[in-house]
């Protein structure tokens, strides 16, 4: 009892910490389109309607103030109706990631926006069975 009253206590300020403190950078093919704080509801990126490259990327850089051991983070590029365009998970609590703008295609076709989110969860499979995971909003991608 007392080890799932600490669990508990751990997760909420994890939860807690992650909205105040956690930080995302967006690039488009080097180019910073989107730098903000993690969790805000109005943090928007646009980017130039074109057809995309082969060599075009989305690079998404985290820093996390927790530098929890054992964690991984996994970041997801949904389309309006929310589905899953792009999964792509990573060891370590903060990071970078590239993604090939190509993926994007479909949706900027029908000039839909594309929502970023990311959750973390330990990769102990029996921790990370208790533990209620809340995907935190990172930005909205938008078409000029």
């Amino acid at each position: 009892m007392n080890k799932l009253i600490t669990l508990f206590a751990f997760v909420t300020l994890m939860t807690i910490n992650a909205k105040a403190n956690d930080s995302c950078k967006i690039l488009f093919n080097k180019q910073l389109i989107f730098n903000g704080v993690a969790d805000q509801e109005t943090s928007v990126a646009s980017i130039k309607e074109r057809e995309f490259l082969q060599k075009d990327c989305i690079t998404i850089s985290y820093k996390s103030e927790h530098t929890n051991k054992g964690w991984n983070r996994t970041f997801y590029v949904n389309s309006a109706d929310d589905r899953n365009l792009k999964t792509v998970t990573v060891n370590k609590q903060s990071g970078s990631v590239s993604v090939k703008a190509s993926i994007l295609n479909k949706v900027k076709e029908k000039k839909q926006p594309v929502f970023i989110y990311t959750t973390s969860l330990p990769t102990d499979k029996a921790l990370a069975a208790r533990i209620r995971v809340r995907r935190i909003f990172i930005c909205k991608i938008e078409w000029n």
